[in-house]
């Protein structure tokens, strides 16, 4: 009785806030963004397409653990301070942006140029578990743009194939689900998802890229420059 029970609720719940879904239902109308001058933008590439599923479901539905990445990798030695990426939501508060802990990882490639490590999240080479309030997020045609400031620099090794895996952290009731929105066309190889519920692999290749750009802001560093040297004086 207690089984039959839980597949009743279960299904009333997802009755209730949309099926979950491995892809968003709103396709993105580009960017507007321009950026400022004191940017200097290493890897762009900019949303053309859907959200596709990119989320820890911290609530009821931990089997529906999803993510995806996507890779770069440069010529020399690159040094970035900032990423800024697009997503957007569905099957919920659709619209509406969380305002819900982001999760970004970063990986070397498994060797194979066309995924990164496994296991997914632990094998990363540095993660950053962002609390709310710590990045911004503001809407940008259909996608909401999001901008993290690294609180370090970080550093790339030259014609070293990296990916960064972003995904947000929110219960899907009765919030829905977020996406990390794709790109086209495809630069190095077309990024890779994992998505548990729905039997998607760890990391199954897609056809698209995911949408983001790779910065370093000298206004930003000037800032902090500014402020380790008040703070020497005093």
């Amino acid at each position: 009785m207690r089984a039959v029970l839980l597949v009743l609720v279960l299904a009333v719940s997802l009755g209730m806030a949309g099926r979950i879904t491995a892809m968003g239902d709103t396709e993105s109308t580009g960017s507007s963004w321009l950026g400022t001058d004191a940017e200097t933008v290493y890897w762009s590439q900019p949303p053309t397409g859907y959200a596709m599923g990119s989320q820890f479901f911290n609530d009821m539905y931990p089997e529906f653990d999803a993510g995806v990445a996507d890779d770069f990798e440069f010529a020399e030695v690159t040094t970035i301070n900032k990423i800024r990426w697009w997503g957007n939501y569905w099957a919920g508060s659709a619209g509406v942006p969380v305002d819900s802990p982001v999760e970004i990882y970063l990986y070397v490639d498994d060797g194979t140029g066309n995924a990164p490590t496994l296991p997914q999240h632990s094998s990363a080479i540095q993660n950053w578990m962002i609390d709310p309030g710590q990045y911004t997020e503001v809407l940008d045609g259909y996608d909401y743009m999001c901008t993290y400031e690294f609180p370090t620099w970080v550093v790339f090794d030259a014609g070293q194939k990296y990916w960064f895996e972003i995904r947000k952290a929110f219960p899907y009731l009765p919030f829905g689900q977020y996406g990390w929105v794709e790109a086209e066309p495809v630069t190095l190889s077309p990024c890779v998802q994992g998505f548990d519920g729905f039997g998607i692999v760890w990391w199954t290749p897609q056809t698209t890229d995911a949408a983001f750009e790779l910065i370093f802001d000298d206004a930003l560093a000037l800032e902090r420059e500014t402020w380790a040297n008040i703070k020497t004086m005093f």
